[in-house]
């Protein structure tokens, strides 16, 4: 009934004195979605938000579609909302530091006027590489313009010392939402995919559990996994087999040690893992190896068909300027399930259900 509510109406929002309008067919394309999610959710307990990746916005009016999501919460009871990064830096107008920061400052308003929690994720072009040593975006920035106003809105979000990566809780549920920076310049010099071990440390620290029956929901922009690389490609998140070891070893209840990073999780009890949700790859794509799921959403990203692994990744082509494509993301930690419904291009065939 909410859907039909709202299905034909339309609104502008204003952000930074620019009006957004939201189109008819935004409505269209939410009530569609929602209609699969009440039928799939059902009575039971769960968590739901939407993920937007690789926006690449700088020199594309994509970034309204942050909005279109936001105006969805008026429909769905959405806990958060996330965007797994690269949302339009580094490209050609935005050589212009100013013209970067403002561009960045106008993507975090935008995800804040969503009232509950937004999280961002940094993706590897995040950084404004293309501005040249010395005019980079720096992750402090992003933190503070994306991901700490979730504090000022008086949202329980822990985040570490650099707020590039921290978690959310939803108690009700017991899920914890954990969110990470897959190109982390902690480490001297940074690099488009890394850790640092002082990440990979705070994680270990942080999946550990007093409580019995928490399940987990990490979130990257790069894959871990090679399975996310274009054609030819022989790119590696470095410190990922840190990141891979932790992941398993929280899974069997084990402890470890690796490069340096400890972690012990042998009192977790009935704890899991249900799915690392990743950006960066411009396909949809996904492999479960050792009882993890690594599941990647295409997003608003392009691939050219030399590029693209037809074998083992999907993708949708579609107008950006008359559909959406957003992946809301349903988990039902009782039943150890979790569906992907797809909002926008590829509809309820491009729709996913993972289990644990």
């Amino acid at each position: 009934m909410k859907a039909l509510l709202t299905l034909f109406l339309l609104a502008v929002v204003y952000v930074r004195g620019q009006a957004i309008v939201i189109p008819a067919w935004v409505n269209i394309e939410v009530g569609k979605a929602y209609e699969r999610f009440v039928e799939w959710k059902g009575q039971d307990e769960v968590v739901v938000f939407p993920v937007t990746t690789d926006l690449h916005s700088g020199g594309r009016d994509t970034y309204k579609h942050i909005a279109y999501v936001n105006h969805a919460a008026k429909t769905f009871p959405f806990d958060l909302t996330v965007d797994l990064g690269d949302i339009g830096l580094d490209v050609p107008a935005t050589r212009d530091p100013g013209y970067a920061t403002n561009f960045l400052e106008r993507h975090g308003k935008l995800r804040h006027e969503f009232p509950g929690v937004a999280l961002q994720v940094v993706g590897n072009h995040d950084h404004n590489r293309v501005a040249g040593n010395g005019n980079w975006i720096t992750d402090k920035q992003i933190a503070e313009v994306c991901n700490l106003p979730n504090l000022k809105k008086g949202h329980k979000v822990v985040f570490a010392e650099d707020a590039t990566y921290g978690y959310y809780d939803i108690p009700r549920a017991k899920v914890r939402v954990v969110f990470l920076n897959t190109s982390d310049h902690d480490d001297a010099g940074g690099g488009y995919y890394v850790m640092a071990t002082k990440q990979l440390q705070w994680l270990a620290d942080n999946l550990k559990f007093s409580e019995p029956g928490w399940t987990v929901v990490a979130l990257t922009h790069y894959c871990v996994k090679d399975f996310g690389n274009w054609v030819g490609s022989k790119t590696s998140l470095t410190h990922g087999d840190v990141l891979v070891k932790i992941y398993e070893d929280f899974v069997a209840g084990k402890a470890g040690e690796l490069k340096g990073v400890k972690w012990d999780f042998t009192a977790n009890e009935d704890c899991r893992f249900a799915v690392n949700l990743i950006g960066d790859s411009h396909f949809d794509a996904s492999e479960t190896t050792n009882g993890v799921n690594y599941v990647i959403t295409q997003g608003y990203g392009g691939v050219s068909e030399k590029d693209f692994p037809a074998e083992r990744a999907v993708k949708t082509s579609f107008n950006f300027r008359t559909m959406m494509l957003v992946d809301i993301v349903v988990v039902k930690p009782a039943k150890r399930e979790l569906k992907l419904i797809r909002m926008g291009a590829g509809g309820k065939a491009r729709d996913r259900v993972f289990k644990w």
